[in-house]
């Protein structure tokens, strides 16, 4: 009897001990959250990793730090924040796994492709608008959704077999598909090529493009996004408006020539029609707006064209102060859809709120205004009279921030720009300088 007793208890702890096991293992592999650290992990949690400071990866030649501050992340905006709160992404369970990552879209930084470079995002660069719901219409802007690049194709002209536009390239996606980081996580801004676009455009002007590994290097900037990953720091939306250089980091281009040739296809038409015009490579906003001061000289080889750059000529008063959201900022809510601005919005030219008089109306107020481009009927617009430029062979609807006082008896503007015989059937046949009013 007392050997059964025995018997038994050795069983009883056995089994005891195997139950006892079994949970804590179970505990232990468990996937679903429950309440132990790893699955809701205040911040402590993940400092004790991220506040090593040699803690980075490799990818590829390229290193990305991970390590963070913890002072300076205690005086940055998100400081109550929780680090998932943002890093979504992140599952907790012994650490975290790899973390999956959209490579390309942070500006010009890395390869342009879409390898595996430091250039890539995860949930958490878009992770802003689960707090701030007020700016979800980015979600739906032209930088968001790089519709341009999207919609982009390349045709043969029937005429002359010239390839007019350029096929969808997926490799340039991370030149144009920021995210809310892209802005508001501050990097250090970088240009390839150290110098001034504007002091070349004259050869680019007079000779098109004839030294592309210089011009492309002064026009291509980069955002490193890992020189801020030790603080954590994000631009306000004050701070950004109170600077261009951001914006510098795309919207830096440069011009090729000015006579220029590109093809459209009008709509009902199986062929191309043709516009001469001013060739753009990239996008020169930032440095159309320096020559608002009047105080860059240029020389495009035609006189009448290079008096319009005259100091009493350029609009230099008003717009030469402004910085890109002054205008594109219709209101709060629509700041973060970019729209395009009109002159009339919020003000700014009250005087010309009335409609432009017959036979201008459908002209656009830019296509008279601006410095150096020719006009065309778009076709994608109703044929409403708008500013040329050339990319890539093909016609496109440039709104130049070269914009100017024009006067049809000092320049011969109006002849020059519309009402003479080589404008493509744009305006009417070549007779006199237009000195009347056109607003009523």
């Amino acid at each position: 009897m007392r050997r059964k007793l025995v018997t038994l208890g050795v069983v009883g702890l056995i089994i005891l001990g195997v139950t006892g096991c079994s949970k804590n293992k179970f505990k232990l592999t468990r996937s679903e959250p429950t309440d132990i650290p790893y699955y809701n992990p205040s911040n402590d949690t993940c400092f004790v990793c991220h506040t090593v400071s040699t803690l980075k990866k490799t990818i590829g030649n390229e290193t990305v730090p991970l390590y963070v501050n913890r002072e300076k992340f205690a005086r940055s905006t998100h400081r109550a924040n929780r680090c998932v709160d943002c890093h979504t992404d992140i599952t907790f369970h012994k650490g975290h796994s790899e973390i999956p990552k959209s490579y390309g879209g942070w500006v010009n930084l890395g390869a342009e492709d879409t390898s595996q470079t430091i250039n890539y995002t995860t949930k958490a660069s878009i992770a802003c608008v689960n707090c701030h719901t007020h700016q979800l219409g980015f979600l739906s802007s032209q930088h968001y959704l790089i519709e341009d690049i999207n919609n982009s194709y390349q045709e043969t002209n029937k005429r002359n077999g010239i390839k007019v536009g350029r096929d969808y390239d997926v490799a340039k996606c991370a030149k144009c598909h920021l995210t809310c980081s892209t802005c508001h996580f501050k990097g250090q801004k970088v240009q390839t090529i150290t110098g001034e676009i504007t002091d070349y455009w004259s050869d680019l002007l007079l000779n098109g493009i004839t030294n592309s590994i210089l011009y492309n290097g002064l026009t291509n900037w980069a955002i490193d996004w890992t020189t801020n990953v030790e603080a954590h720091d994000f631009a306000t939306g004050e701070e950004l408006e109170n600077s261009s250089d951001l914006c510098r980091v795309c919207h830096t281009g440069m011009y090729t020539n000015y006579k220029g040739r590109g093809y459209y296809v009008p709509k009902d038409s199986l062929d191309m029609d043709s516009v001469v015009s001013q060739g753009v490579y990239k996008y020169p906003q930032y440095e159309e707006l320096k020559f608002l001061f009047g105080n860059i000289p240029v020389n495009t080889g035609i006189p009448s064209l290079d008096n319009l750059y005259a100091p009493d000529t350029i609009t230099n008063d008003d717009h030469a102060i402004k910085k890109c959201l002054d205008c594109h900022n219709h209101s709060p809510a629509e700041i973060h859809s970019l729209a395009l601005p009109s002159c009339k919005d919020n003000g700014c030219h009250p005087e010309k709120i009335i409609e432009i008089s017959e036979p201008h109306s459908d002209v656009a107020c830019v296509a008279c205004h601006d410095a150096t481009m020719n006009v065309w009927r778009d076709p994608k617009s109703g044929n409403k009279v708008r500013v040329a430029a050339i990319i890539d062979n093909k016609v496109i609807n440039w709104h130049s921030h070269m914009l100017i006082k024009p006067d049809g008896e000092k320049t011969n503007f109006c002849d020059r720009r519309c009402h003479n015989a080589e404008t493509d059937g744009v305006g009417a046949p070549h007779s006199h300088s237009y000195t009347g009013t056109i607003h009523d």
